[in-house]
């Protein structure tokens, strides 16, 4: 394999042959043989070299071999330069650092440059990664591109070198790279991602255990930083940029003798890991620091092992690495720097330095305020002034395709929410979108709103932009969503003017008119239709999926189904989904409660699963699923288990589809023991249940049913005098020969899932009051609660909306026992509660029962005035009764 080691590089024609030519120099090089005979002083230039050595010979051949296909380009330099790039590039090549090149094409669209290079990736690919097992990184990179590219790409060709090809392109492309860099941007920026980085490695201290020597603090990232940002401050090569940091008076010559010998000392340690390592490793671990510092020619003493000898130096140099480069980067990040547009940087406050200039920007306090936020500057008085007096001499935008398009981009970008508080407090809103200004005086005339209409939509636009950078695992779900999001500006204007209409309280509904307010805003910022239709959308339909959540049955198939016949599109549901989120937080506090989050995150992803299954052709009829399939499905799973099979086939023969649909595997196993010990012991059984971490209970009670209905409303009577709260209750009857009811109900006692003792009185009144040991009210009566009489707003019957069921929607005062007095009530009229949920917004409480008759048939609407004839009403809702007469809904 080795035949050609020794041999004149140029005399290789193969890849096979050229990798083995590198693995056997490179190791040979990087040998601990080596470095101990005095080469590691120069072991990076050697390893460049020697890179360079292998490439000059791959570029010869594959431009020979694209010659034979391209005769007429044969014998001409081709139009490419091929660069050396990153620590490759600045000819600072450590043992196992990966090989970064780039490729520049004069042009696209060339066969010939396109053969090259081709060729070349597929022989570098061959030679550097499988011959001599080292990485390369590769890019191509035209002229065109240069505009568009990210801060690490500009670093990385900050210091390129050239290898071959023609020099001429790579001369054009290093101009051109150079006068296009964005000095401010690229500087502030380096910043940012350096603070970032060195939280991953212990934190701004050079003193720990196992330093890592190449990104942690005062390591070489941070001598490498001080480079970069003055190389982009002042235009300066990397071979002259010490010396004119010393010329401007950033640095004293002593401190550059000092950083100097720091990166020399971190280098050669860093070789030294990695031949210890034979791989590219940087962290300095215990284990590697005695062979290092022998490697480094450490010796011990008589007190003083090498080891300890070899990380004092290593400490003094960090140290002194971290404190002249951070230095250098505060000089350089405080000096002057212009931002364009009149505009510039001064000790990182942003300042206008020519208002001439600035006046002629129509977009100027947008831009102020992406400035500001984007590279973390300050704000001063004096530009707060210009900003007053510009837009108190511009009252609207001048150009509104402009303004439109920055506000555009101001509200895509991560923090956009410290944007728009700035803008606010400056008038700058206003002056963009007239119609948001009124909303931060108005009150919402809701008593669950803790701030005005505007400050409440600021909230929900802070609470959107809080998820991009959360990283607790409750909020994935949310992140998730976001992260799908197409167009996030949509959804961050949706948050912002969603309740718009409110100030407009005369016309039909806040969210219709907002819609239309929401059309003409977006025109204006010169949107496109198909995110004007999406931001419309939102804002109409702001409410639908909170209301959709909170007060219906999920586990319906018509609710998700009629839900998604409105949100027609997973992009659309994902941004309802997080604007539902946001705009209940943002209403004040205690509003949002994990049992909130559990069903809008529910609905959420049933509807997910809905809209992957709809068929794209509107003649296919809606899915439906295979009961008998899925009974038997479920009797495999649940034999897994070891339950008799007669016992399956019981309890799966006389459940709803509904039930047999939804109910997870191991809560059908928990629901059949359950009724196993009801029928050996005759007493209801109880069961608690809450995820660690959770705030609600979930309670199942597993009883005979009572021949009557009603049982609901004991239960929800029980509760009530032991003060839990009640959030959802969903109701299944075992249909046999003896009804078994298998009643879930969602529960919290001030806020916290029950404790041990509360669970415990609870279970035992249950059990005494379905047994009839213990009356209800009498119960209640020994909890003193008192029995009242339940007021109500409104009430009103959905018959249409399910097909086995009506949906009665009571309003009424948020008390306590509100739910159980309705559904005493309810009872009292023969009518039978399969499902409750109950909505608390702030002084109301909006209570949602799915009833039928007691023959199982639904209720018609106009028999809501059997429960309104004997529910005592608030004077609002008896006028409002008597203007549109009793029997219509309210």
């Amino acid at each position: 394999m080795l035949e050609h080691v020794g041999e004149d590089i140029a005399a290789i024609t193969d890849s096979k042959s050229l990798g083995a030519y590198l693995k056997y120099w490179h190791g040979l090089q990087n040998s601990n043989a080596a470095f101990f005979n005095g080469q590691g002083e120069t072991l990076l230039e050697r390893n460049a070299a020697l890179v360079d050595t292998v490439l000059l010979r791959i570029y010869d051949l594959s431009v020979q071999r694209a010659g034979l296909e391209f005769p007429h380009a044969a014998g001409t330099v081709p139009a490419i330069a091929i660069v050396a790039t990153g620590g490759y590039g600045r000819g600072e090549l450590a043992p196992y650092s990966d090989v970064d090149v780039t490729f520049i094409p004069a042009h696209e669209d060339d066969s010939y440059l396109n053969a090259i290079i081709k060729d070349m990736f597929q022989s570098v690919m061959d030679v550097f990664l499988y011959g001599a097992n080292l990485k390369v990184g590769y890019a191509y990179r035209y002229i065109g591109d240069l505009a568009e590219l990210d801060h690490q790409t500009q670093t990385a060709l900050l210091d390129s070198r050239f290898l071959c090809g023609d020099e001429t392109i790579y001369r054009e492309f290093l101009s051109t790279f150079r006068s296009r860099l964005l000095t401010a941007h690229f500087m502030f920026n380096k910043w940012a991602e350096r603070e970032t980085v060195l939280q991953k490695f212990g934190g701004d201290t050079v003193y720990g255990v196992e330093p890592n020597i190449k990104e942690g603090s005062g390591g070489l990232r941070d001598i490498q930083n001080a480079e970069w940002i003055g190389e982009a401050r002042f235009r300066a090569s990397l071979n002259r940029i010490w010396t004119v940091l010393c010329e401007r008076e950033f640095i004293q010559e002593d401190d550059v003798e000092l950083i100097l010998q720091a990166r020399q000392f971190l280098w050669m340690t860093r070789c030294a890991v990695h031949i210890v390592s034979g791989s590219a490793r940087d962290a300095l671990t215990t284990e590697k620091q005695e062979p290092v510092a022998v490697m480094l020619g450490y010796t011990d003493s008589a007190d003083t092992p090498a080891v300890e000898k070899f990380m004092r130096d290593y400490y003094q140099h960090v140290a002194a690495s971290r404190r002249i480069s951070r230095q250098v980067i505060t000089r350089c990040l405080d000096s002057e720097i212009s931002m364009g547009l009149g505009l510039a940087s001064v000790n990182r406050c942003l300042v206008v330095t020519d208002c001439e200039a600035a006046w002629k920007d129509a977009a100027l306090p947008l831009h102020v305020a992406e400035l500001l936020h984007a590279y973390g500057l300050r704000s001063t008085p004096a530009l707060e002034e210009k900003i007053n007096n510009f837009i108190e001499a511009n009252p609207a935008p001048l150009d509104p395709s402009l303004s439109g398009m920055v506000f555009t981009r101001l509200l895509a970008a991560t923090g956009v929410s410290t944007m728009l508080g700035w803008l606010e407090e400056r008038g700058a809103i206003s002056w963009l979108i007239p119609d948001f200004g009124p909303l931060m005086y108005l009150i919402p005339y809701d008593a669950a709103h803790d701030f005005t209409v505007g400050a409440h939509s600021l909230r929900v636009v802070a609470f959107l932009d809080a998820l991009r950078t959360e990283t607790e695992p409750k909020y994935s779900d949310y992140k998730k969503a976001l992260a799908e999001v197409a167009h996030v500006e949509v959804l961050l204007l949706a948050a912002m003017i969603h309740d718009i209409g409110k100030q407009w309280p005369d016309q039909a509904g806040h969210a219709e008119v907002g819609a239309k307010a929401a059309e003409s805003i977006s025109l204006g910022l010169g949107w496109d239709r198909d995110r004007i239709d999406k931001l419309m959308f939102l804002v109409r339909h702001h409410l639908l999926m909170a209301e959709t959540s909170r007060l219906r049955d999920l586990t319906l198939d018509e609710t998700v189904q009629q839900f998604v016949s409105i949100v027609s599109d997973t992009d659309t549901l994902n941004m309802l989904y997080l604007l539902t989120y946001a705009d209940t937080n943002a209403v004040g506090s205690g509003i949002w409660t994990e049992v909130k989050s559990k069903f809008l995150t529910e609905l959420y992803y049933r509807s997910e699963a809905a809209l992957a299954e709809k068929s794209d052709d509107a003649t296919t009829p809606a899915f439906v699923p295979n009961l008998a399939r899925q009974r038997e499905r479920i009797r495999r799973q649940l034999a897994l288990r070891n339950l008799p099979q007669d016992i399956i086939h019981e309890h799966t023969r006389n459940l709803p589809a509904q039930y047999l649909l939804n109910t997870p595997l191991e809560d059908m196993y928990l629901h059949i023991a359950m009724v196993g010990r009801l029928r050996e012991t005759y007493q209801p059984i109880v069961d608690f249940r809450h995820e660690f971490g959770s705030e609600y209970t979930e309670l199942t009670l597993v009883a005979f049913d009572d021949p009557k209905p009603g049982l609901l409303a004991k239960i929800t009577g029980v509760l009530y005098a032991h003060d839990v709260n009640v959030h959802v209750a969903q109701v299944f009857t075992r249909e046999a020969s003896v009804p078994i009811a298998i009643d879930t109900v969602w529960v919290d006692f001030r806020g916290r899932p029950l404790s041990g003792a509360k669970k415990a009185e609870v279970q035992e009144s249950l059990q005494r009051v379905l047994l009839g040991e213990l009356g209800l009210d009498d119960l209640l009566a020994k909890h003193k609660k008192v029995p009242k009489e339940q007021t109500i707003y409104a009430a009103k019957i959905d018959d249409a909306s399910s097909d086995r069921f009506s949906v009665l929607e009571v309003t009424a005062p948020d008390e306590k026992g509100t739910l159980f007095r309705l559904a005493r009530l309810i009872s009292s009229l023969g009518w039978d509660i399969h499902a409750a949920r109950l909505s608390v917004w702030g002084s109301r409480a909006r209570d949602a029962f799915y009833i039928t008759d007691a023959q199982g048939t639904k209720i018609q609407a106009e028999d809501v005035a059997r429960l309104t004839d004997i529910l005592p009403m608030t004077a609002f809702t008896k006028r409002t009764l008597t203007q549109v007469g009793r029997g219509q809904s309210q």
